[in-house]
């Protein structure tokens, strides 16, 4: 097949090798027929493209499968590690991880979904989009919940076409609203009871307060019979709160503890 001019130009490529590189986020392995139906990209062309990716790195073959390579995470450890919310965060959260014994995980929203970046603690397991780099929709979990309702409510989304992961998940779009007032009643502080995955509870709180510009989220999770619901609340709004300080130069007022320990 040959491709038009238009095809051709340097925006369509960067086009069809951003959708091969989605196609292969967040899946193990992929083969050429997989891919080259997801993209709609010829064969032969994702062929090429793909052999060109695995000279440069970011992409690796197995046989007959390809996945993400070692390049691209190394060039995605490099932005968040330049992240000065990140370098802030990571003594927090290991010190919540030490005196809480449930896993703590910082967050960005990204469009309608939220992106982990950091994980201290590896509860839950197994769980779909818990993984460090793993995406969950934002409405469905709270470090989503916490970030949406500091929104103006304008820009907060609905829930029609998306399926609740658990019978406990929020599934319309009044239970939605309803439940980011909450949120704001909390000071800012999200609950997600089971909604996500059966057996775990997750409590977020938003980086900084609303004005301070940061699209980050800290959580605290683990299993249902583990987590004290009112000491996490406590635990993970300051913590963020300390994110934020240590991040901004912000001085701790008198009394503050340096890190929040209590869940």
């Amino acid at each position: 097949m040959v491709m038009s001019p238009a095809q051709d130009t340097p925006t369509a490529m960067i086009d069809r090798v951003a959708s091969l590189l989605q196609v292969l986020d967040g899946q193990h392995h992929c083969t050429l027929a997989q891919i080259s139906r997801q993209t709609r990209v010829p064969r032969s062309s994702a062929h090429r493209i793909l052999q060109r990716l695995v000279d440069l790195g970011w992409v690796e073959r197995h046989g007959f499968n390809y996945s993400l390579g070692i390049r691209m995470f190394e060039l995605g450890v490099r932005v968040v590690h330049r992240d000065q919310v990140h370098g802030a965060a990571l003594p927090v959260m290991h010190a919540l991880y030490r005196s809480t014994g449930l896993t703590a995980y910082l967050s960005v929203l990204q469009s309608t979904d939220i992106l982990h970046i950091e994980r201290v603690g590896g509860w839950p397991e197994r769980a779909a989009g818990w993984h460090l780099g793993g995406r969950q929709p934002a409405v469905h979990c709270a470090a989503g919940r916490a970030l949406i309702a500091r929104l103006d409510e304008a820009l907060w989304p609905e829930l029609a076409v998306l399926q609740p992961p658990t019978s406990r998940a929020i599934c319309g779009p009044t239970a939605l609203r309803r439940e980011l007032y909450r949120v704001r009643d909390r000071g800012g502080v999200a609950i997600d009871n089971e909604g996500c995955v059966p057996g775990t509870i997750a409590v977020a709180a938003p980086v900084g307060p609303s004005g301070a510009g940061i699209n980050a989220a800290l959580t605290l999770c683990g299993p249902a019979p583990a987590v004290q619901t009112d000491k996490a609340m406590a635990a993970v709004h300051a913590a963020a709160m300390n994110i934020w300080q240590a991040a901004a130069g912000v001085p701790r007022r008198r009394g503050q503890r340096a890190l929040a320990t209590t869940a």
